[in-house]
């Protein structure tokens, strides 16, 4: 019998836990351009577009550990050398089965450790949510917000809310986010200072800890 999306995600995750207990090392690989890394928005039913135009330019926010401006943002997929996930992750939602869709959104939602995906927002308050704020919270990592620059067609939409974001919609980017897709970062990310700087000056509020 064959193997759920479900089955087969765990499965791999349970050889990558094994993997780093033995020691063998997961290296970092980004074979893919961006061209590799975009839908054929054709083939993805329209519930699942960011934007009508496929190449049209989106404006979107990450909340992320700080330092990622210059190096750009891996999904776990390319950090631990599972390519060949990310294609099979590009077919499953050009392929259009709703339920595998759904299946793999949820997947994504949970954390799973070689998701070939990575979350973004339109919303920056969203993506505060992300970058949290709190002195405790921050001890281990400094998070900050990322204004991101990508084209529509590198991108899909959970329009099942599995995030449950609301009006936030989490948007996901396949692959990898590359360094010249980053447009702006939040300098200062305290609960004083709350402004994305930009060369339009975009302003955030201040948004609650996740975890509060």
């Amino acid at each position: 019998m064959n193997q759920s999306l479900s089955e087969s995600i765990e499965e791999t995750d349970w050889k990558l836990i094994l993997e780093r207990i033995k020691g063998i090392s997961q290296l970092p690989t980004n074979p893919f351009s961006q061209t590799e890394l975009s839908f054929d928005y054709s083939k993805v039913d329209p519930k699942y577009h960011v934007n009508s135009n496929p190449d049209e330019e989106i404006i979107l926010y990450k909340g992320a550990p700080r330092g990622y401006e210059e190096k750009g943002f891996l999904s776990r997929a390319l950090s631990v050398g599972l390519p060949s996930h990310v294609i099979e992750v590009k077919e499953i939602i050009e392929n259009g089965d709703d339920n595998l869709i759904r299946e793999l959104f949820d997947q994504h939602t949970s954390y799973y450790l070689h998701t070939a995906l990575l979350s973004a927002t339109f919303n920056p308050e969203q993506a505060q949510v992300f970058a949290p704020t709190h002195p405790i919270t921050r001890k281990k990592k400094d998070y900050t917000i990322y204004q991101l620059r990508i084209r529509a067609n590198r991108c899909v939409k959970d329009c099942y809310d599995l995030d449950n974001s609301s009006l936030g919609r989490q948007i996901l980017i396949l692959g990898a986010i590359f360094p010249e897709e980053i447009s702006a970062v939040k300098i200062n990310n305290d609960l004083s200072h709350s402004e994305l700087i930009s060369p339009c000056g975009h302003y955030i509020r201040d948004h609650p800890d996740k975890n509060s």
